[in-house]
């Protein structure tokens, strides 16, 4: 065998071996202490009656379930007090005095999302951050950002993946019907954040 063309197969699938892992789309940051916090009963913040939070609401919902042994408990707009916004004071701490006392007393932690950019037209793009808030301190222990962008291929082949989990799925889906859903949208957003927990 000619030396030159073992060398350029050689190269070639060596290439094909180290070829990187495609950029992650989440990614989570997790307190060093994060063990030491018992949870069980999480309430999750609706900030908004829209059709995308209610969305996220479901999303929340399922995946959480799956990923974890957390109950999740809807916490409405009217158990905030109104006098504290529920948002970040500095750094990773929220103000606990934004929830009602009676219902904070019932929880041990928060989920908290945030929709950083959401585009519907194509194409479409949702960028969402999921605080998780130990109900004693006020502190983030857990927070987990995902950026979705309808352009990517690689975010595409991602759905595609996604879609064939999916009971009843297969590879060959059609990705754009999940970035033209709200609620699948929603889903798979969530789904690449509760696989971080």
């Amino acid at each position: 065998m000619d030396t030159r063309l073992l060398g350029v197969t050689t190269v070639l699938l060596w290439g094909c071996v180290i070829t990187p892992d495609p950029p992650p789309i989440a990614s989570a940051t997790i307190a060093s202490n994060f063990q030491a916090y018992a949870i069980h009963r999480v309430g999750l913040i609706q900030p908004r009656e829209d059709a995308l939070h209610r969305s996220l609401d479901r999303a929340i919902r399922i995946e959480f379930l799956t990923a974890s042994d957390y109950q999740i408990i809807s916490v409405p707009p009217s158990a905030l007090s109104g006098e504290t916004p529920l948002e970040r004071l500095r750094g990773d701490y929220y103000a606990m005095d934004a929830l009602r006392p009676e219902v904070l007393q019932e929880l041990d932690a928060l989920l908290v999302p945030e929709v950083i950019e959401s585009k519907t037209s194509e194409p479409q793009r949702l960028v969402l951050r999921l605080d998780l808030v130990a109900c004693e301190t006020g502190l983030t222990i857990w927070s987990a950002t995902v950026s979705i962008d309808g352009a990517d291929a690689a975010v595409r082949h991602r759905i595609e993946d996604w879609q064939a989990q999916l009971p009843g799925g297969t590879r060959d889906m059609d990705p754009y019907a999940v970035l033209e859903s709200s609620e699948r949208l929603a889903r798979f957003a969530v789904r690449q954040l509760a696989n971080l927990l």
